[in-house]
């Protein structure tokens, strides 16, 4: 067998500059000293004649050349820990990270729940965005597993469906449209919409339909999370768009209004990239959110 031409250190070194953007937070982050860091650094690029990173301001990224091997970086590392842990065993989950990505909070905290229950030594990093900029990070390597809402699966990722969900209009209770039990596609042209980013799930879909009906959207304000968009419903503002279990029934603020066909309809999905996807904490991750899925 031919001898790596890099040691699981060296390796471990370019995950972390990655993941914290810089040589003295990698080395914190390590327990190494920042020459080390830096050492490892230079050994790994004067012998691939190449460089793997961007200095952006004070941080470095990972440039196009490492950028694409992060997601197979992280998986191999997590796996010499589980067969140092284990010896090939199953890994025990007392420690380490999960970071995962997620668009829809209501949709997911009994999983979180259950996960933190099962597995309380594993350390949760949870970043809230749309699912576009979601899946980009899944791609490029900044989460291992994420939730996002998508017309369909995404053919190249492990997709496991949670949910199927119509999408609504948000209206304040005070809101002449609360005591409506529909709203045409020719009356949405009319509303002024409060809604997320352009890199939303939801919203797109809704723009994709409001476009095939030939409807020209107004936008009263654009807002970078659930929660502001509800407020903003609420006190009028405008009305939001939101898919219909994101609302709950007995909400104090806001009602769900159906649109007329043809509806949008979305799913929630957990998502990981097919090599991460047996990696110990995300294989558990799958398999409670498979229960869930199996109980509702």
């Amino acid at each position: 067998m031919a001898k790596p031409p890099f040691t699981l250190v060296q390796l471990s070194v370019l995950e972390a500059i990655a993941r914290c953007g810089g040589i003295g937070a990698a080395a914190r982050d390590l327990g190494l000293s920042q020459p080390s860091v830096s050492n490892h650094l230079s050994q790994i690029e004067e012998k691939l004649r190449a460089r793997l990173f961007d200095r952006t301001g004070h941080r470095l990224e990972a440039n196009a050349l490492l950028m694409p091997l992060l997601p197979r970086l992280r998986a191999l590392l997590q796996l010499s820990d589980e067969v140092a842990d284990g010896l090939g065993g199953l890994a025990t989950l007392d420690s380490g990270r999960l970071a995962i990505g997620y668009t829809t909070h209501q949709f997911i905290m009994d999983i979180l729940a259950t996960f933190r229950l099962r597995h309380p030594g594993v350390r949760i990093e949870a970043r809230c965005h749309g699912s576009h900029d979601l899946l980009e990070g899944l791609r490029h390597g900044a989460f291992e597993a994420c939730f996002v809402t998508l017309p369909e699966p995404e053919p190249d990722l492990v997709c496991l469906e949670l949910r199927r969900e119509d999408v609504v209009l948000m209206v304040g209770r005070d809101s002449p449209l609360a005591a409506r039990a529909q709203v045409s596609w020719a009356e949405v042209g009319t509303l002024d919409l409060i809604r997320r980013e352009g890199a939303s799930g939801t919203r797109r879909l809704f723009d994709a339909y409001a476009a095939r009906q030939g409807v020209c959207l107004r936008t009263a304000i654009d807002l970078g999370s659930w929660e502001s968009m509800r407020l903003a419903a609420a006190q009028g503002v405008g009305v939001g768009i939101a898919m219909a279990g994101e609302i709950e029934q007995d909400d104090p603020r806001i009602v769900a209004v159906t649109l007329q066909e043809p509806v949008p309809r979305l799913g929630h999905y957990l998502v990981t990239l097919t090599e991460q996807r047996d990696m110990g904490a995300v294989a558990a991750l799958f398999e409670i959110a498979g229960q869930r899925k199996r109980a509702a």
